[in-house]
């Protein structure tokens, strides 16, 4: 069990470390970026899922769109596309904020317990591998308040409220991931020192 936990995390660390790099163009899937929809639409979301996804959606953050007849929204001005197309953006880029979030949760751990540390070398891992994609959240949800700025100056607005919505409450704050991520990163950090230390004594012989 321990040697199979420890083979996931190498290769969940494997596949998370290649979605750093640009995907190679020519390896890219998607004609048009609403064609990411098509992909992302999984009932499960394990691991592998999640890594697929994030992939699919960084690719659609780069590819073109298709023409506004062919829209997720109903386009009727060439002010609404040009909203459409940054909102578009938006809300795919924070959907990526959301899978890394679920990717480290599953790493993650609410509490950690003295006869937790049992296992500590593969807390170690876990924490280590949550961070990381916590870290990897919180790059993708400041690059999603970078749209503000830009869509603010559109003065129209397309017919999807949850977008729009979206949009709203992260502009107006009801909607801050940041500090959430802060927080969990803050724990892990702490948690790490408290089982290298553990691990550290129990190899000492102490």
């Amino acid at each position: 069990m321990k040697k199979l936990f420890a083979i996931t995390l190498i290769a969940l660390s494997i596949m998370g470390l290649t979605l750093l790099t640009p995907p190679n163009t020519e390896a890219r899937k998607l004609y048009y970026a609403e064609e990411f929809y098509l992909y992302v639409m999984n009932l499960y979301y394990d691991n592998p899922n999640l890594l697929r996804n994030i992939r699919f959606m960084q690719w659609a953050l780069k590819a073109p769109f298709d023409n506004p007849v062919r829209s997720l929204a109903k386009i009727t001005s060439e002010c609404e596309f040009r909203r459409y197309k940054l909102l578009f953006k938006f809300h795919v880029t924070l959907l990526i904020v959301d899978s890394y979030m679920k990717l480290a949760h599953r790493f993650d751990k609410e509490h950690l317990y003295f006869f937790n540390y049992r296992y500590a070398e593969d807390l170690i891992d876990s924490f280590k591998l949550s961070k990381f994609f916590y870290n990897r959240a919180l790059i993708y949800w400041k690059e999603a308040k970078k749209y503000i700025p830009q869509l603010n100056k559109i003065p129209c607005r397309i017919n999807l409220d949850k977008w729009e919505d979206e949009l709203y409450s992260v502009k107006n704050g009801t909607l801050n991931l940041e500090p959430v991520i802060l927080t969990r990163i803050d724990t892990i950090d702490k948690r790490l020192v408290l089982l290298q230390s553990y691990v550290e004594k129990k190899n000492g012989g102490q």
